[in-house]
């Protein structure tokens, strides 16, 4: 007789004990846990070997959902070994009554779904048949170790063999024994120096050096013990607004753009910190500059090097055939000075590859190295290798292990097409590998008991990731992903550590912040991606769909904790705008800057004139007015992009200030604006210019000025434009568009946000009915200069530029419509981290060309041509 159950949980380590917490406490589920081990602990249960402890602070390496478990448990290490967090772990199984719902020592060998049932049937080693209507496999990333059929011969070695990741419960004594340990990985790392100090003879089989840093672990005083424990709120307080989900220091913006000594400085300190403060309180381009990156790996090479006496082992153990971080980060506590003992050796395997395993050794070099005991290290079956072992089999008889034959495919790492109701704690392509794993657990299973909770709501039986969703998700973690150092190396992360496996994606390579927001942004739009009941499922959010440049960007600004636009006050909204000066590539060296000014209709206004210094004249001339939403932005913030577009286009970019609100309310700004188009015609020639092929152009509310200014121009008797360039701008207070709806929250800029400064700007409401605020209100269109309107896709303000450019060709104006896929408001001032924000000097290049061709073709102007 087959059980029933409203859920299987699988495993019983982190994620286990807190999704049966969850969904059996708070939900008040039927909840059954599963587990292969004897009893709670997970990974931790397995391994025992000497040296094994958490390369997370312990204090923040530890559940968060508990106020009263925080308080009541203290960490007695900095960083704590395996047996403290096994005890940890069981104290948690106990205070929260939940190994009466697990089942220790039976281990899942298949699950099935049944179309009928809309349930899974799942068979264990111990011949039991359990269906459940969920399955929450909380089975792990690192619990699957390597085969060692890597190695041949083991069959033949007569001696005992230990693998880490199953580590014997009563221990070994290696007292007086000749040791082989293969691998110099995380567990390897901690083993030998354990080893060390007990064996005769430990022999390190090294294949791949690693970057380890000083752990600087400490006991913890009863004073400090007891200051955590009451603290730990203050302590974590920012924990999930930070990278790796630990409230460390956030990084300077780059380590290029300091003086060596700085970096020094800055190095060592964090050194002396110990742990992961190196990798993720440094600088922000460690991970995706490659010469950045250089800095840190030369600067650990050279600890290395202090740190071992014998030059040439220290050059062994120097890696250089990766980045710094590309793989698993490692700690050490006296590793490297281990291979200062006598009775510690090193074989470098990439020199001399190990050939087979003997009954009483290891052959090499076609040498026998015979040992008592061999320890392999080798890693593990990372990711996905626990998930393919449970057997899964989904709708239409469809194998999860055919499914990611080629790599794994999910929806926000929790879920596949295919395989309804099954949820992946900490899956495939999910934030875990760089996010502090006790709270992106507890960020999983929140999401997968809210979602359970959902489908119960609805009265629904499934719940299950939509195949067009899952492509998304994919393109998004490949192309953060490619952003990044990490496919410069062969690791575990990329599935490149298994003979055989497809070399993939399987990590989310963005913030902690960021992964969080886009999981809110799927729940905020009503499980956007995820088909209930086989209903056809909504496109994906924003968040998930936006450029994966721009979505790193807004992750980066959430770990800022920038306030948002909408609750800023004045002064803050310009501070907020003002910061994206750090977000533009620098002013190139071959572009000069004019600073001057030009007579305004209130006051002497200033302007920055952009020249390229070899260019020969006369030039084209772009007037660029800046955005800011009428009340913020200035010409030093639009700095980097004018210089670039100077540089770019061969041009010169003129960059006029105009007065801002609500100091200076409308109709200021656009007095401002064209006033300084009109100086611009008159002088740029003395500047090398030509004002025969002028263009006004802008961004944001500055395309709107751009835009009204290019309707003065037309009725106030001039200049004489060539062209107009509205950059994803804001046309009208009182728009009522699709992408105002549907990007009401961003990313980046919000509809609230927006109104909130049109009325800044316009004072009263009904302002907005004036051409002069409002160009597409004007009573004609007709004989205005031919216009490109580039808008960007997730942008509230996105159809109000396209409407404009439609409504232009209606009128008979030379139009160009051109809109951003994926790409987001402000876009133009993220050129440092955004690649594709090229693609709109790109287009105003075409532009530019094309209005040459009509100046060189007499009556001929260039076709209209709408590309949405």
């Amino acid at each position: 007789m087959n059980q029933q159950f409203d859920v299987v949980v699988i495993g019983a380590g982190f994620a286990g004990l807190y999704a049966t917490h969850r969904l059996r406490d708070d939900l008040g589920l039927n909840v059954l846990g599963l587990d292969a081990a004897g009893g709670v602990g997970g990974t931790w249960y397995w391994n025992r070997y000497p040296g094994a402890r958490c390369d997370i602070e312990s204090v923040h390496y530890s559940y968060s959902f508990s106020d009263e478990l925080q308080r009541e448990w203290q960490w007695s290490e900095r960083y704590a070994g395996q047996p403290e967090i096994l005890r940890y772990l069981e104290f948690v199984a106990d205070k929260f009554d939940l190994r009466r719902s697990f089942r220790f020592g039976q281990r899942v060998t298949s699950m099935v779904w049944s179309e009928a049932d809309a349930r899974w049937t799942l068979s264990t080693d111990t011949g039991e048949t359990i269906v459940a209507r969920f399955v929450v496999a909380g089975s792990g990333n690192v619990t699957v170790p390597k085969s060692q059929a890597e190695f041949p011969g083991f069959e033949r070695y007569k001696g005992p063999v230990y693998f880490t990741g199953s580590w014997p419960h009563e221990g070994v004594d290696f007292t007086g024994k000749r040791v082989a340990v293969i691998g110099t990985g995380s567990s390897g790392i901690q083993l030998i120096p354990q080893i060390a100090k007990q064996a005769a003879q430990v022999t390190v089989f090294q294949r791949t050096p690693n970057y380890a840093v000083a752990m600087q672990n400490k006991k913890l005083t009863p004073e400090q013990q007891q200051w955590n424990a009451q603290n730990a709120q203050q302590l974590r307080d920012k924990s999930r607004l930070r990278f790796l989900g630990v409230p460390y220091q956030n990084p300077e913006p780059s380590a290029l753009e300091v003086s060596p000594e700085t970096r020094r400085a800055r190095y060592d300190e964090l050194w002396e910190r110990g742990g992961f403060n190196l990798l993720v309180s440094s600088y922000g381009d460690l991970l995706t500059d490659e010469r950045a990156n250089a800095t840190v790996a030369e600067y650990v090479r050279g600890k290395i090097r202090e740190k071992v006496n014998n030059p040439s082992v220290a050059e062994i153990l120097c890696p250089t055939d990766h980045p710094y971080a590309t793989k698993r980060p490692t700690v050490e506590e006296g590793y490297y000075e281990a291979f200062n003992r006598e009775n510690v050796s090193l074989i470098d395997l990439r020199a001399t590859p190990l050939e087979e395993v003997t009954e009483k050794g290891i052959r090499i070099g076609g040498k026998e190295h015979e040992f008592d005991a061999i320890a392999l290290a080798t890693g593990f079956d990372a990711v996905t290798g626990a998930l393919l072992a449970l057997n899964i089999v989904g709708r239409d008889g469809l194998r999860l292990q055919d499914r990611w034959a080629h790599g794994p495919r999910t929806y926000l790492g929790i879920a596949s097409a295919g395989f309804p109701n099954l949820f992946t704690i900490t899956g495939p392509t999910s934030a875990v590998i760089l996010y502090n794993n006790p709270l992106a657990i507890e960020d999983h299973v929140n999401f997968a008991v809210d979602a359970i909770r959902h489908v119960l709501d609805k009265g629904a039986k499934t719940f299950e990731a939509d195949e067009a969703a899952e492509l998304a998700w994919f393109k998004m973690v490949s192309d953060t992903l490619n952003m990044t150092l990490f496919p410069r190396a062969n690791s575990w992360y990329m599935g490149a550590n298994i003979p055989g496996k497809p070399r993939s994606v399987f990590m989310f390579a963005g913030s902690a912040p960021l992964y969080r927001e886009m999981c809110r942004d799927v729940v905020d739009h009503g499980y956007a991606g995820f088909s209930i009941d086989g209903a056809p499922a909504d496109r994906v959010p924003p968040m998930v769909r936006i450029d994966a440049g721009a979505a790193l960007v807004v992750g980066a600004m959430l770990m800022e904790e920038a306030k948002p636009l909408e609750e800023c006050s004045v002064d803050e909204a310009r501070s907020v705008v003002e910061s994206f000066i750090a977000l533009q590539k620098p002013v190139p060296a071959s572009v000069e800057r004019i600073e001057t000014t030009y007579p305004g209709p209130a006051d002497s206004r200033p302007v920055y004139i952009y020249r390229p210094r070899n260019a020969k004249g006369p030039l084209p001339v772009i007037v660029y007015l800046h955005g800011g939403g009428f009340i913020a932005g200035s010409i030093d913030m639009c700095a980097g992009v004018c210089g670039c577009m100077a540089d770019d286009l061969q041009a010169i970019v003129v960059a006029p200030s105009y007065r801002l609100a609500p100091e200076a309310p409308f109709p200021a700004a656009t007095d401002d604006s064209f006033a300084a188009l009109k100086w611009t015609a008159a002088n740029i020639a003395r500047h090398g210019g030509d004002p025969k092929r002028l263009v006004v152009m802008g961004e944001s509310a500055g395309g709107s000025l751009a835009a009204v200014a290019a309707q003065r121009a037309r009725d106030e008797g001039g200049p004489v434009l060539s062209g107009q360039v509205l950059l994803y701008p804001t046309m009208d207070a009182e728009a009522n568009t699709r992408s105002r709806v549907e990007y009401a929250n961003g990313p980046v800029l919000k509809t609230i946000a927006a109104l909130g400064m049109w009325g800044a700007y316009l004072g009263d409401m009904a302002m907005a009915a004036s051409p002069l605020a409002s160009p597409g209100r004007a009573k004609s269109l007709a004989g205005l200069a031919p216009a490109l309107i580039l808008s960007a896709e997730c942008d509230p303000t996105c159809d109000e530029g396209e409407d404009y450019g439609r409504a232009l060709q209606a009128a008979g104006v030379p139009v160009r419509i051109h809109r951003l896929e994926g790409l987001v408001h402000a876009v133009f001032y993220m050129s440092r981290y955004v690649p594709r924000a090229a693609e709109i000097t790109q287009q105003i290049a075409a532009f530019l060309a094309s209005l040459q061709v009509k100046s060189e073709v007499k009556g001929k102007a260039p076709e209209a041509e709408t590309l949405v």
